[in-house]
């Protein structure tokens, strides 16, 4: 009888716990009320074959627009190079915009792309620096390092793309954060290291909200 109790008890709760999911589902979230799963606009935006000047700086950022925040959820990192490599890349917060520099051109120039076609242009700029530009901020704020494996760019041992923040940040917790209508980047820096006949591939993925 104890077991029949409860067994019938778990059911109960199972149906209570359906019917309150479901109406979370595609549900407009009151004041006060955090129940409710959202959907934010989405975006991701690559640079493909970015050859980073000598004694490289700042190779990648992003900045946001006036109406949005940005919330970064990854970079990922990968390449080649003429001599293989491990080097850190430095993923700094700055809170001034670099000037100068050379931006890439063609499929190393990122540009975002949304991950659901019904959502708005995304507000951010992103630029990718073949020739290094001014960094103007003297105190940027060091969020994260990645280490990829740069291989030898005649061998097919490519190597997987090393991540930043994708592999720890869940959709319960907020990214790295550039506030709407601010001078904030995020850059991703090489920290004074020339990469021989490098060519990299990065990958950025990140939200927007009001």
């Amino acid at each position: 009888m104890k077991l029949k109790h409860l067994t019938l008890g778990a059911l109960l709760w199972l149906g209570a716990a359906s019917a309150a999911f479901a109406q979370a589902v595609n549900t407009v979230p009151q004041v006060g009320v955090i129940s409710a799963i959202q959907k934010q606009p989405t975006y991701t935006a690559s640079s493909v074959g970015l050859v980073p000047a000598s004694s490289a700086t700042d190779i990648w950022c992003i900045s946001p627009g006036a109406s949005r925040n940005i919330s970064i959820r990854s970079i990922k990192i990968t390449g080649t190079a003429g001599t293989a490599v491990t080097t850190p890349f430095l993923v700094y917060r700055r809170v001034s915009l670099d000037t100068g520099g050379t931006p890439a051109t063609s499929l190393a120039l990122p540009v975002a792309a949304k991950l659901n076609p019904a959502d708005g242009t995304s507000t951010a700029t992103l630029v990718a620096y073949t020739a290094n530009p001014t960094v103007v901020d003297s105190s940027p704020v060091l969020m994260d390092v990645i280490q990829p494996t740069l291989a030898v760019t005649t061998t097919a041992n490519a190597q997987p793309p090393v991540t930043a923040y994708g592999e720890t940040i869940g959709w319960f917790t907020h990214g790295l954060i550039l506030q709407k209508n601010t001078t904030q980047q995020v850059c991703v820096n090489l920290n004074g290291v020339t990469v021989s006949s490098g060519v990299l591939n990065i990958t950025a993925q990140w939200v927007e909200t009001p």
